[in-house]
């Protein structure tokens, strides 16, 4: 009869310890998903509000800031020198061949802006996990 109980009592511990292994595990994988959400949201919270700012620009009849120069189509974003601190804007609608688009043709012609808007962000300030980057197309 010991023998019995002392081979059930092996059998839950050894159960308990599987339980608190898959609860740990759960518990970083909510973690890390937490960690990739914020990223992105701190991200597209970048991206909108930069948009906000080419809105507002707009508008006001500004040119808004870029960091490339307007005729500059060819050069790409080099994402290795990337500065997190403010987003990366370019304006594309000087970089295309409107002729088959239904717009016009005629750069005078044309009132529509469109920027491409690039914003990056982690998860934290310090002690980061989770990195994100948000492309958007924007036309205010």
């Amino acid at each position: 009869m010991l023998y019995v109980a002392l081979i059930m009592l092996i059998l839950l511990t050894l159960i308990g310890i599987v339980a608190m292994q898959v609860a740990g595990q759960q518990e970083r994988m909510a973690s890390n998903y937490q960690a990739t959400n914020m990223a992105f949201q701190n991200a597209e919270g970048a991206a909108r509000e930069q948009e906000s700012g080419l809105k507002s620009d707009v508008l006001a009849q500004l040119l808004p800031p870029t960091n490339v120069p307007p005729t500059d189509c060819t050069t790409a974003h080099d994402a290795a020198s990337w500065s997190s601190a403010s987003p990366y804007v370019r304006r594309l609608d000087l970089c295309f061949s409107w002729g088959g688009m239904d717009y016009p043709s005629d750069e005078a012609e044309r009132t529509d802006q469109i920027y491409q808007v690039t914003a990056f962000a982690k998860d934290r300030a310090v002690f980061s996990s989770s990195e994100s980057v948000v492309d958007t197309v924007f036309i205010p």
